[in-house]
């Protein structure tokens, strides 16, 4: 499962911030290192979103002085399998700066 968070510039669409945070399992072998194949693997560590659970995460940014309005978006992508992401939920805000 991926986050990912994309604030563009509203008048111009200039892409100003993108960050991802990922959550899945690492296997690791006896020395720690993380591994892929099940032979290798001694150990199980559980970075995922559990169902039914909810997660706060934060993002701090810092826009130029020059920006009055930012498209803030995010969305959460489900990997099943291999690199096809499935969007499975989104947000978009506005956000305007007045002085």
């Amino acid at each position: 499962m991926v986050l990912e968070v994309t604030a563009k510039d509203h008048a111009t669409g200039k892409l100003l911030y993108q960050e991802k945070k990922e959550y899945f399992e690492i296997g690791l072998d006896l020395d720690g290192y993380m591994r892929y194949g099940a032979w290798q693997i001694k150990e199980i560590v559980d970075l995922t979103l559990q169902p039914l659970t909810t997660r706060h995460e934060r993002f701090f940014i810092t826009f130029p002085k020059e920006i009055d309005a930012v498209d803030l978006s995010v969305n959460v992508y489900y990997y099943l399998s291999g690199k096809k992401g499935d969007l499975i939920y989104q947000e978009k805000r506005l956000l305007i700066y007045e002085e």
